[in-house]
């Protein structure tokens, strides 16, 4: 789901940049239309921008519940399922600011088309994949295209409604697809794992995608590329740098607690990826034209908030992750009743949103910061108390109902704080950034939860009851998040 939130400029540094070389209000627009769209061709144009987002997440949601069905078939080792969801969110993750720039430098209409097109080819290839590195490559690669339709997306819907208010009412359409999705998600990848395959999962992405992406070639309108940014390129040193990070970081959480923590590879692995992020950080200082400019990082709260953000999909990917295994490992569930149980997540999550963005510009950044926490980590004791499939209704219901509202508040909350607070034109890669630190956060998060659960189960005998310990300890883990999240906001957030 893509925040929306309309920046409000507060400040502005005196020493100019890159970024800040546009023109000035009274001059030509940087990307001029020559006619204005249509009625039905801004239908049209919002309809499929709205289906990459659907899709987009499907895509992560319907994998979620088919894990247990996929890993038992391509005999995935114990832990190595959730790489099914972290490939896909960690190039996701790690292309999206590249995304934004392609879209600036290239045509925002190819660069989407091109990566709802990816998305659908190698959703074929994934659903045909007879081996678990098969599987994970084509999921890596379906991330990069999903990371290219998310900028060149909101890119677009911000062309096509130039008018404020038609615009934020496109752009609250837009990230609502993002919770419908999730929902959709869930159940579709139910249904299809019990009734066919939990191939049918990516079959059925990729039997809409595809004609989907040729729709959009079709409708969707030019967008020619400023002048501004012709000549531009990619800070190709700095993805990759960033990149190998962050795959090393997540190699090495996910591993450790199957060959132990003191085990060489892992401390190389360890020591390899802070040695990149660490380079990457370097490379944006010294390259010509950095993905992230280095004063992005000294926005006003920009760094406490961009570290909040990571809590909310390390929360709600974890938290469905792991509820989906309950289900169907321990309660012994079918995907479809696992599916079926899993609609309150889905049905509160999209009200909340919707509600929250209502609300939230006549409630302090700080309570909807803090509030949404407290709500999460209130919903995730309920979970952890949950050893039983008689428990459904008493623990698991009511603690699905109050972690999307918390959910839902922490989104809203943080995506109107850091957007607000954006430098006058940085709003484009604050927005990326803030896009990225969502999935960092599901990618770590994903490795996180299934790393505690494994390292607390290996231990205990394996009958239901005993074997929920090291589920409840994950449980306790996204407590502990939501805890030093709430000192970030009270603490650091101005």
């Amino acid at each position: 789901m893509s925040p929306v939130a309309t920046p409000e400029p507060e400040s502005r540094s005196d020493s100019p940049t890159d970024i800040e070389k546009s023109p000035v209000p009274d001059e030509k627009p940087i990307i001029p239309r020559r006619t204005p769209l249509t009625g039905f061709r801004k239908f049209m144009v919002l309809t499929l921008l709205c289906c990459a987002q659907f899709f987009d997440i499907v895509n992560a949601s319907g994998a979620i519940i088919a894990l247990p069905a996929l890993g038992k078939d391509l005999n995935f080792s114990p832990g190595a399922t959730q790489w099914v969801v972290s490939a896909y969110t960690l190039t996701f993750a790690s292309f999206l600011v590249s995304a934004g720039r392609l879209t600036d430098i290239y045509n925002a209409k190819l660069v989407f088309c091109f990566g709802f097109l990816t998305v659908g080819v190698f959703s074929v290839l994934s659903a045909a994949s007879v081996a678990p590195v098969m599987l994970l490559v084509f999921r890596a690669i379906q991330g990069l295209g999903a990371a290219m339709t998310l900028p060149s997306a909101i890119a677009m819907i911000v062309m096509a409604f130039p008018e404020p208010g038609e615009q934020g009412r496109a752009l609250a359409i837009f990230g609502a697809f993002g919770a419908v999705g999730n929902v959709v998600g869930v159940v579709l990848g139910g249904i299809l794992t019990a009734r066919a395959s939990w191939r049918w999962v990516f079959y059925l992405i990729a039997i809409v995608v595809i004609p989907f992406s040729v729709l959009s070639f079709l409708f969707l309108p030019e967008q020619p590329v400023s002048e501004e940014n012709k000549g531009r390129t990619l800070d190709w040193p700095g993805i990759g740098a960033l990149t190998g990070g962050l795959i090393l970081f997540v190699y090495a959480i996910s591993d450790a607690n199957t060959v132990g923590w003191k085990k060489p590879q892992i401390i190389v692995t360890l020591v390899l990826s802070v040695f990149f992020l660490a380079a990457f950080f370097v490379i944006e200082r010294i390259v010509k034209d950095p993905a992230v400019p280095p004063r992005t990082w000294t926005n006003k709260n920009f760094l406490p908030l961009f570290i909040y953000t990571w809590s909310v999909y390390w929360f709600v990917f974890g938290l469905q992750l792991q509820i989906v295994n309950v289900f169907q490992e321990l309660f012994h569930w079918s995907p479809l009743s696992a599916a079926l149980h899993c609609l309150p997540l889905g049905v509160s999550g999209g009200i909340t949103s919707y509600l929250t963005g209502l609300v939230a510009p006549r409630v302090p950044r700080k309570i909807l910061l803090v509030s949404g926490q407290v709500l999460m980590a209130v919903g995730a004791v309920l979970f952890a108390l949950a050893d039983r499939p008689e428990k459904y209704w008493s623990y698991i219901f009511p603690g699905m109902i109050l972690a999307m509202i918390g959910l839902a508040s922490a989104y809203v909350g943080v995506s109107i704080a850091i957007m607000a607070d954006a430098r006058k034109g940085e709003e484009g890669i604050v927005g990326a950034m803030l896009n990225t630190a969502f999935q960092i956060g599901a990618t770590i998060g994903l490795a996180v939860v299934t790393a505690v659960t494994l390292g607390v189960n290996k231990n205990q005998p394996l009958d239901a009851i005993s074997q929920h310990k090291g589920y409840a300890a994950s449980f306790w883990s996204l407590i502990g998040v939501n805890g030093i999240t709430i000192l970030i906001a009270l603490v650091f957030v101005k």
